[in-house]
């Protein structure tokens, strides 16, 4: 390297390090040369664009230049770029460009621009915007081509330049747009197929922030609540719930997290016509990067059938709770697998046992019969040749059951078959009735054996129980 070159580097390496600047002087302290020739070698930098010069007061300091070189910009740059010179000849490109022209550089260089064949520059029309952009400045152009059989979109800015020998001139940057323009259609068709879908749901959708403002609503809850879908600004989706219902979803949006996102519970909708209905309300919460909630998705299910269903199912099985529960006969009802569903305070009353105390018809049936003949004989009249055929019939048939405590009662079993084709059994408890009978038979006998009243006192007393 000459000394003249190695100065130079010097001068740069030495402005780097005083970012503040340095005079023509300090320059030529530090580095031991002739002031006047360092005057001279600042004065190649500063016209070469390597040094800047500020005027502090009396003082020239100079600084390092933070310039990029069009060279260094035209090498790195992403986009397309061509140099054009105010007569229309290629100045200058960089590699994009080359490749995308399909030219090298020594046949692009130095030609008319007009005279590139390539789709890109012909689209642009330059003859044609030259005085456009002398009026306008700057303009821009966004255009579609073919290139190697495939579509490629492009950004064309055209830009008048005035370069650093004061020559006119024109810029000209193109950016591919290909994977935008690409991206913005597919979500263009991704958002036209998800707003088809969420407006052909028969569920209701709403999106709403925590204060309950609605941002969206789709069309089943435009039908059912009255609000336009392009008129719900200042529309609040709280408005629309049930005023009781109100505290419970404000308390479970406080519950929504990054992590569980999603909670579901009923509540009640206020239809236009002010009518409530129950909805099963699905939300999912939506968090900013720092996890807080700015937005609720929910989507509602109309349940309002069956919560009067099962509200009308909950009144008859209170009913019939009611009835059974004060009825002067036993009852139970059993499965299909011979499992205890159901039995009411008599049936407790009367034999003993609880629920918890049998839990099967077969536990009941070796405490009820422990003889083994009754055993048998009553498993099987009872259990497998006494089932009705016919669904709702009535059956009954009398066999003596050991209850609890000991006693043995004459019970004459009434089973039906239910659509369910569980067992309802009713227990009529003969035992009182067979010992009246028993009773009116002894009495009829003393009688009828008695000649006078004396006889009939002794008879009657020689029967009483003694006490």
């Amino acid at each position: 390297m000459d000394s003249r070159k190695e100065t130079i580097k010097k001068i740069k390496s030495l402005l780097r390090f005083h970012r503040n600047g340095l005079t023509i002087t300090d320059i030529a302290e530090k580095l031991h040369l002739n002031r006047n020739s360092t005057a001279k070698y600042l004065e190649i930098l500063l016209i070469s664009g390597d040094v800047n010069l500020n005027t502090i007061g009396p003082a020239k300091v100079y600084t390092v230049s933070q310039k990029m070189p069009i060279s260094a910009m035209l090498k790195f740059s992403a986009d397309i770029i061509l140099l054009i010179d105010n007569e229309m000849h290629v100045l200058d490109a960089n590699e994009n460009a080359i490749n995308v022209l399909g030219m090298s550089r020594e046949n692009l260089i130095g030609i008319l621009i007009q005279d590139v064949k390539s789709p890109l520059i012909t689209s642009l029309s330059i003859p044609d915007v030259l005085n456009e952009i002398q009026i306008t400045g700057e303009i821009q152009r966004e255009f579609s081509i073919s290139l190697k059989n495939e579509d490629h979109h492009y950004r064309m800015r055209l830009i008048p330049t005035v370069f650093d020998n004061m020559d006119e001139g024109l810029t000209i940057i193109g950016e591919d747009i290909t994977k935008q323009i690409q991206f913005e259609q597919s979500l263009m068709i991704s958002e036209t197929r998800y707003r088809a879908i969420v407006q052909d749901q028969t569920d209701v959708i709403c999106r709403w922030r925590p204060n309950g403002e609605i941002t969206f609503i789709n069309e089943s809850l435009s039908r059912f609540s009255g609000i336009s879908c392009s008129s719900i600004r200042g529309e609040n989706i709280f408005s629309y719930i049930f005023l009781e219902d109100i505290p419970l979803i404000k308390e479970k949006i406080t519950q929504l997290t990054p992590s569980q996102p999603i909670l579901s519970f009923d509540i009640r909708l206020i239809g236009k016509q002010g009518v409530n209905y129950w909805y099963q309300w699905d939300t999912r919460g939506i968090f900013d990067n720092a996890g807080i909630l700015i937005e609720c998705q929910s989507v509602g299910r109309d349940i309002n059938t069956e919560r009067q269903q099962a509200q009308k199912i909950h009144e008859s099985e209170e009913r019939f709770h009611m009835i059974t529960d004060h009825s002067p006969f036993p009852i139970s009802i059993i499965d299909d697998s011979g499992t205890f569903l159901y039995v009411n305070k008599k049936f407790t009353q009367l034999f003993g046992y609880t629920l918890e105390d049998i839990p099967t018809e077969n536990d009941w049936f070796s405490m009820a019969f422990p003889d083994t003949a009754e055993h048998t004989e009553a498993v099987l009249t009872l259990k497998y040749n006494f089932n009705p055929a016919v669904t709702g019939e009535v059956k009954a048939c009398v066999f003596p059951v050991t209850c609890k405590d000991g006693a043995v009662r004459q019970i004459n079993f009434f089973r039906a078959t239910l659509h369910s084709g569980e067992q309802f059994v009713v227990y009529e408890d003969l035992t009182p009735k067979q010992e009246a009978e028993r009773l009116h038979t002894v009495l009829a006998t003393i009688v009828n054996s008695s000649n006078n009243a004396m006889d009939l006192y002794r008879n009657l007393n020689s029967t009483s129980p003694q006490r």
